[in-house]
């Protein structure tokens, strides 16, 4: 996991980093590959990752696998930041789809009892800063 994780740190680091203004920058290689050549390669590359799973059967499950418990972690994840940042009051949204499987259970605090729902007990008197006019100088 290290590896993959200092691959992905690397590539953002050489994606942040700056181009040289182009009166630095050298004028075209004579070995620099045309448009059609780079469209050409990225076509092999992209029909060549297609056709993995077909050469390499077992990697792709074990892929799979992978990928359904990244699944599973991430969507159980959310689902106890959603129960954390929600406190179960009326009007929460209606959860459809995979994540609507996954509920969160467990010790959490119950929410205020307080008798204004939750609500500010302030008024726009007390939230409005008093005035205090220009600093005075000298």
């Amino acid at each position: 996991m290290r590896v993959v994780r200092t691959i992905v740190l690397l590539g953002a680091a050489g994606l942040l980093l700056p181009s040289p203004p182009e009166e630095l920058a050298k004028g075209p290689d004579p070995d620099q590959p045309s448009t059609i050549d780079m469209l050409s390669s990225a076509g092999s590359a992209a029909s060549d990752a297609w056709s993995f799973c077909s050469r390499q059967p077992d990697v792709c499950a074990v892929a799979g696998y992978l990928g359904s418990k990244l699944q599973g972690k991430l969507l159980y994840s959310a689902s106890l930041l959603w129960g954390w940042a929600w406190d179960g009051g009326k009007g929460g949204p209606r959860l459809s789809g995979p994540s609507a499987a996954i509920t969160v259970e467990g010790d959490f605090p119950p929410p205020s009892g307080n008798a204004s729902g939750g609500r500010s007990t302030l008024g726009l008197d007390d939230l409005v800063p008093p005035w205090r006019g220009p600093a005075q100088e000298g």
